[in-house]
């Protein structure tokens, strides 16, 4: 899986990860990403209604498994 940072639609980062789990509480979600590096570091990501970030979750063929508004 690859998690993809976009901007104005185009993407400007894309780091391999190795799982990524979702809690949901009232509107708002948090997702705990496990990048694949050399500490398998965790990423944290809140989603809420009218954030501004794109990322993208997608697998090996490109298509997406999850979009995090940011």
């Amino acid at each position: 899986m690859i998690l993809k940072k976009l901007e104005d639609g185009v993407v400007v980062s894309a780091v391999e990860i190795i799982s990524f789990e979702v809690e949901i509480e009232d509107l708002s979600a948090t997702i705990r990403v496990v990048l694949d590096d050399t500490q398998n570091s965790e990423a944290i990501y809140h989603q809420a209604p009218g954030d501004k970030h794109i990322f993208q979750i997608v697998d090996e063929n490109n298509d997406i498994i999850r979009i995090i508004h940011q």
